[in-house]
């Protein structure tokens, strides 16, 4: 598990400037188009690896998907593991503030569901 203090939140000052209600702070956290599906299959899957990640989303681009993973990354809700192995390998994993956000994307997940069909 990883140490970082759930409560502190990296650009919190900037994200809250831009909004009055906490409903608009968490979506600029995971409101992209493409930010919660990456979420969602590394909470899903941990560990998981680029590539498997690429091959479970495969309408994003991998230039999307690296962005993505480098948003992810600096909110604090994935730790990426690079091993010195040849060939490379790099490893993505949900921290503790990214696992708080399993519950809400899985009744998303049902929500949408419900209403796709």
């Amino acid at each position: 598990m990883d140490n970082d203090n759930i409560n502190e939140f990296p650009n919190k000052r900037k994200r809250q400037k831009d909004f009055n209600c906490s409903l608009g702070f968490a979506m600029t956290v995971i409101g992209s188009k493409w930010r919660a599906i990456v979420l969602w299959h590394i909470l899903k899957s941990n560990p998981i690896r680029y590539g498997q990640l690429k091959k479970s989303i495969p309408k994003i681009s991998h230039k999307v998907l690296s962005q993505e993973l480098k948003n992810l990354e600096n909110d604090s809700l994935i730790n990426r593991i690079s091993y010195a192995t040849i060939p490379p390998k790099v490893e993505y994993l949900p921290t503790d503030r990214g696992k708080t956000l399993e519950y809400i994307l899985s009744e998303l997940c049902l929500w949408g569901k419900e209403y796709m069909d």
